[in-house]
């Protein structure tokens, strides 16, 4: 425990250093007032994330074991810089966008805290050093991150207000469990859920891309609530079972979620699969004759990406294949996410109607939930159902 501690002490150095340095440059390439606000904002959720690291040291054991491991494991250090990343973008609260290519910053260091998400685990199992702390510190840390970004993106103005219960669904849920236990009541355990993960991969995934500024608000929004309906739902279904309200071995709670998942897994998907087809033929066919579409060309352009002509190009053969794909239930889940582009560049410069809107919409449908049955080649399906490393011991 004691080189633990030693351990957490450095740890707590580097991240205060990390973040005072970070500031430094930051008032070299942005305004000192915001840059000021920063720091303020990005050192209580580093405090915090440290803390809660240093209350839990005596959890950093192997499951089935009772000795504390001296070091924090390469799993636990990815997760721990996946804190610092969250801490980062806290700092931009509260202060206007950044111009020019600072305004990417807040999108990269998200997606370096969901990049650490999708890998500590993986690190931590084939290095047998899974521990009760990693997952205290993983629970933590995504409630922490989509509290703040989900208040950096309805501060943007990239996301509706409402939103911002959905960042703090895990938060009302502890509170609602401690309240009960406060009063007496039992809390129940949660069975295992596969798309629980899934859910919430994907909804990391989209704050990440919610935060790019190029991403018109409502593109954010359909997309959003695309994503929160399954996951306030299934928070609603976590919370009545914990509370007893629904059993999980009782019959006619079973024959419920089996029809729900038949309907929304097997019976749906392929409907939705021909109404995301639909759209982008409406897409293709709405595009000027012109070829290729100069308003995709000109939107590069002003964009500042090269070879603009042939990235418009690209962006129409992906809308056309992913088309095709989805429709034949091959890379379903793939083709529905590259789709989200060439989508989001029509809703850009078309502005938003009922082709690319229902697009989207359906293309988020088929990324969370899958392209059902009739669906000869899924690959993608083994990693997101399976997590990367289960099984392997190092």
């Amino acid at each position: 425990m004691e080189k633990l501690q030693r351990r957490w002490l450095a740890l707590a150095i580097g991240g205060v250093t990390a973040v005072f340095l970070f500031y430094f440059w930051l008032r070299q390439v942005w305004q000192i007032e915001p840059a000021n606000r920063w720091l303020g904002l990005a050192l209580p959720p580093l405090v915090y994330c440290l803390w809660v690291v240093w209350r839990h040291l005596a959890e950093n054991h192997r499951a089935g074991e009772t000795a504390v491991l001296p070091t924090f494991g390469w799993g636990n250090r990815l997760t721990l810089l996946r804190g610092l990343a969250i801490s980062l973008v806290a700092g931009f609260l509260f202060s206007p966008w950044p111009d020019g290519w600072l305004a990417w910053l807040p999108m990269l260091l998200y997606t370096v805290a969901d990049v650490a998400d999708y890998l500590d685990g993986y690190l931590a199992r084939i290095t047998n050093h899974a521990t009760p702390l990693g997952e205290r510190l993983d629970m933590e840390y995504d409630g922490l991150g989509m509290v703040i970004v989900s208040l950096l993106a309805v501060w943007y103005g990239q996301l509706p207000e409402w939103y911002l219960l959905l960042g703090l669904a895990r938060y009302l849920f502890v509170f609602g469990l401690w309240w009960r236990a406060r009063r007496g009541l039992p809390n129940r355990d949660l069975p295992p859920s596969v798309h629980r993960r899934v859910f919430a991969g994907f909804q990391m995934g989209f704050m990440s891309a919610v935060l790019w500024p190029i991403v018109p608000p409502a593109f954010a929004t359909i997309a959003g609530t695309t994503f929160a309906i399954p996951t306030a739902l299934g928070f609603l279904r976590d919370w009545l079972l914990v509370t007893g309200r629904l059993d999980p071995n009782d019959g006619r709670y079973r024959q419920a979620q089996q029809w729900l998942y038949q309907t929304t897994t097997q019976w749906l998907p392929p409907l939705v699969r021909l109404v995301l087809a639909s759209c982008v033929a409406a897409i293709f066919l709405a595009l000027p004759q012109a070829w290729p579409p100069l308003a995709w060309v000109d939107l590069f352009t002003g964009w500042g990406l090269p070879l603009p002509g042939f990235l418009a190009i690209v962006a129409v053969i992906l809308l056309l294949l992913g088309g095709a794909l989805v429709l034949l239930g091959t890379l379903g889940r793939l083709a529905a996410f590259w789709l989200v582009f060439p989508i989001g560049f029509d809703m850009v410069t078309a502005g938003l109607d009922g082709a690319n809107g229902a697009g989207l919409a359906t293309a988020v449908y088929l990324m969370l939930l899958g392209t059902g049955p009739l669906s000869p080649w899924k690959p993608e399906e083994r990693f997101l159902l399976r997590r990367m490393g289960e099984g392997v011991k190092g």
